[in-house]
């Protein structure tokens, strides 16, 4: 409408010059060298803009003449960008297909058409990855760290080539220059923290952790959580390197110990780990009420048998009488809770009082336990019986029960279980990733009519479950592979014979005057 509307305004306008001009005719008078040439106003301004125009063509032609090689130049340039781009889009389209054999060739394409730009080198190390060509995939990755726009990049590559090789030196290094070169990336501290971690560089990592969190790339919680994990597995390093040492140099080892990991307790005083290592380095340092005081306070908010375990030997050379009366102290914070009777019957078997002991272990094992008892309750059923009637039979019976007893909690992950915590996962180096639960195995829902029998040629083994305990070496079992929301839990059969008479006895030694045994 617009559009219109000027085009409107513009012939009006002129018209109304060409009446003006009609009304005001005059003449045009041009001498030059003797010569007179005369014509009307109207015609002479005619003949200036038409050669106006004509010197104006000339010029254009005589500017594109000159300009032609150069146009000619850019238009095969943008040409040549053009399919340059395009094999770059089909190289990457290729490369997202898992296609290694047009990968490499729009590959190529893409590096004669376009040089080395960053996007063509990614490309070209893409494909060599895919091809299988990782020395091939390090070398493009390794020209880009020759641009300061394309470095950050080429080590991005070249510690996921390190960490597809194994090689963690490598990784760790790459790692490092990637965090140094940008400090609020949130995979180059990740995988330097990792890394640290997972070959116990406590001290390294705790460093990384206060980087991260002046980059703002953990929150609060987590960074809380990571550095008690990370005081603690350093305060069990310089403890176990105080046992090694004897006088005043054990006693300053332990000291340092201790003060490390009761900077973990002050972070969380409800971890478990840290709280039972700094009451035994209490313990050890003189320090009995302050332990005794720190695993009190844990124990009314959460009983655990490690903390059972320090308590019961905070105070050395004790009898099993004096232990017994301060396990009930404890037991009495979380009265209530299974540890608490637990921690307790172990205590009363230490000072021998059987009555006690079954007493605490009652309501496991009579008649109105809503569970089944654990392996741990019947190993304690077995000693009692013993201990308290030189029954032998009984005994073996909670131990023949026991074999097939629910599992205890432990420290678990990914195809590890010990009763010992540690600061990574020892199979897959993962950081903080035990828990303390019972190894769970679900029963497979399957219809037996349609499940056939396995053949041996369908077994496949799968990744050994390793499990560990401070007295007892690794153990690795191979089983047919299942599926992954798959377990099944075939328990073994019941033993016809308990046993020879010979073997049934328990290997207990007296660790006190009133002959208590020692679990």
């Amino acid at each position: 409408m617009l559009r219109a509307l000027y085009t409107f305004l513009i012939i009006a306008v002129l018209a109304v010059v060409a009446v003006w001009l009609a009304d005001n005719p005059g003449d045009l008078v041009l001498h030059w060298r003797g010569y007179e040439v005369r014509t009307s106003f109207v015609i002479g301004i005619g003949l200036l803009v038409a050669v106006a125009f004509l010197v104006l063509f000339v010029y254009r032609l005589g500017v594109g003449f000159v300009r032609s090689p150069a146009s000619v130049s850019t238009f095969l340039e943008t040409r040549r960008r053009r399919r340059g781009f395009l094999a770059l889009s089909r190289g990457m389209v290729a490369v997202a297909a898992g296609d290694a054999a047009e990968a490499k060739r729009y590959s190529g394409q893409a590096r004669r058409l376009l040089d080395e730009t960053p996007l063509t080198l990614l490309l070209a190390a893409q494909a060599a990855q895919l091809d299988g060509r990782e020395e091939a995939a390090t070398g493009y990755f390794e020209a880009m760290l020759g641009s300061p726009e394309t470095a950050f990049l080429g080590l991005r590559g070249l510690f996921v080539q390190a960490r597809r090789a194994g090689d963690r030196t490598r990784a760790l290094e790459i790692a490092r220059r990637a965090f140094e070169m940008r400090p609020k990336t949130a995979w180059a501290a990740q995988a330097v923290f990792e890394i640290e971690t997972s070959e116990e560089d406590w001290g390294a990592a705790l460093k990384t952790l206060d980087r991260s969190l002046s980059a703002k790339l953990l929150t609060r919680n987590e960074a809380r959580r990571r550095r008690t994990v990370l005081l603690t597995g350093q305060a069990i390093v310089a403890a176990e390197a105080a046992h090694m040492q004897v006088g005043d140099a054990r006693k300053a080892a332990n000291e340092k110990a201790l003060a490390e990991v009761l900077q973990a307790v002050s972070l969380d005083h409800s971890f478990v780990p840290a709280v039972a290592l700094a009451a035994r380095l209490c313990g050890e340092t003189g320090r009995v009420r302050k332990g005794a005081k720190l695993i009190e306070d844990a124990w009314a908010q959460a009983p655990h048998p490690e903390l059972a375990d320090a308590y019961l030997g905070l105070v050395e050379g004790e009898s099993g009488y004096d232990r017994f009366k301060r396990m009930k102290l404890l037991a009495g914070r979380n009265r209530d809770h299974p540890e608490s009777r637990v921690a307790l019957a172990r205590a009363a078997i230490g000072a021998r009082d059987w009555l006690a002991a079954r007493g605490a272990l009652e309501p496991f094992i009579g008649e109105n336990a809503a569970e089944r008892p654990t392996q741990r309750i019947c190993e304690l059923m077995a000693e009692i019986e013993e201990g308290e009637h030189g029954n032998r039979g009984s005994a073996r019976e909670w131990l023949g029960r026991a074999l097939h007893a629910p599992e205890d909690p432990a420290w678990t992950g990914e195809g590890w279980r010990s009763a010992v915590w540690s600061p990574i996962n020892p199979v897959t180096g993962e950081f903080d990733a035990l828990e303390w639960r019972v190894p769970g195995l679900r029963l497979l829902p399957v219809e037996r009519a349609a499940m056939p029998a396995p053949t041996p040629a369908e077994e496949v083994a799968v990744p050994a479950v390793q499990e560990a305990s401070p007295r007892e070496p690794v153990i690795q079992v191979t089983r047919p592979q299942l599926e992954e929301d798959e377990a099944i839990a075939f328990p073994p059969p019941l033993p016809d014979d308990p046993g020879p008479e010979g073997l049934d006895e328990l290997d207990a030694e007296p660790d006190d005057a009133q002959g208590g045994r020692r679990w």
